[in-house]
């Protein structure tokens, strides 16, 4: 199957301290993976070992945004995404210490609750984006991986919406499940399930929040267990920008 690229790099599937890690961007299908490759990883690293749990993070000391736009930018965009990872970081240890009584079935890591967010870039000729994978183990039959993204214009270093991408009076959340239902089945293939498909594609800013630019495609990442079973994995849904078109600012076209 031909793999298409974010950064040259289409699946990308990271095992790191034994803990599987995935995130499939590619058109179809996104399946479970069946391969490991070695993480391609820079920048900060967070590492801590706690009362029942272990924690692996990274994320960016310094974006392209300093060359093109200033170090103000630069600083204020890894700014956001270090608030972004202590944010989960601080969830998670507070959820699994909740959990810390709560009966356990072994996961495969001693039953300690893991949790790894690992990160990658794309790029088109307006846009730099980070793309976060959080992967959680807490003992159960087997991990979750959700998203995360952010996108900045190369010209202001700005984060970019889904409102700043699209033209003023377009509904693109609706513009957005009408082509993911489109599309997905074909995506997903034999495991696609209908009415999950129709709950996670429903016209909202959540469903849809996990997008980049990745050269001339606008990509959407969705989360294990939102349109598809969580056994299936994330999905991930390329549109061509020629298809967007016109709704699309002529600054993303």
């Amino acid at each position: 199957m031909k793999k298409d690229t974010a950064l040259g790099l289409s699946a990308i599937i990271v095992v790191l301290g034994g803990i599987f890690l995935y995130a499939a961007f590619k058109p179809a299908p996104a399946k479970a993976p069946t391969e490991a490759l070695a993480p391609s990883l820079s920048g900060i690293h967070y590492a801590e070992q706690g009362n029942g749990y272990d924690i692996n993070a990274f994320y960016a000391s310094s974006t392209p945004l300093q060359a093109r736009v200033g170090v103000a930018a630069d600083a204020e965009a890894v700014a956001l995404m270090k608030k972004f990872v202590g944010d989960t970081i601080a969830q998670f240890k507070a959820d699994a210490s909740a959990a810390t009584d709560e009966p356990k079935r072994e996961n495969g890591n001693g039953n300690k609750q893991t949790l790894t967010i690992a990160y990658l870039m794309a790029s088109s000729v307006q846009t730099y984006s980070y793309l976060f994978t959080i992967y959680t183990d807490a003992s159960e039959a087997r991990g979750t991986t959700a998203f995360r993204t952010f996108t900045f214009d190369t010209r202001s270093g700005k984060l970019v919406t889904l409102a700043d991408a699209f033209e003023s009076g377009v509904d693109y959340l609706a513009l957005l499940s009408q082509i993911s239902r489109a599309k997905l089945p074909e995506i997903i293939g034999k495991d696609t399930v209908p009415s999950l498909l129709q709950s996670g594609t429903t016209p909202t800013e959540e469903h849809f929040s996990n997008f980049f630019f990745d050269n001339q495609d606008f990509v959407v990442l969705f989360p294990q267990g939102q349109v598809a079973p969580g056994i299936v994995g994330p999905q991930t849904l390329r549109i061509k920008l020629s298809e967007l078109g016109a709704k699309l600012r002529p600054a993303y076209r």
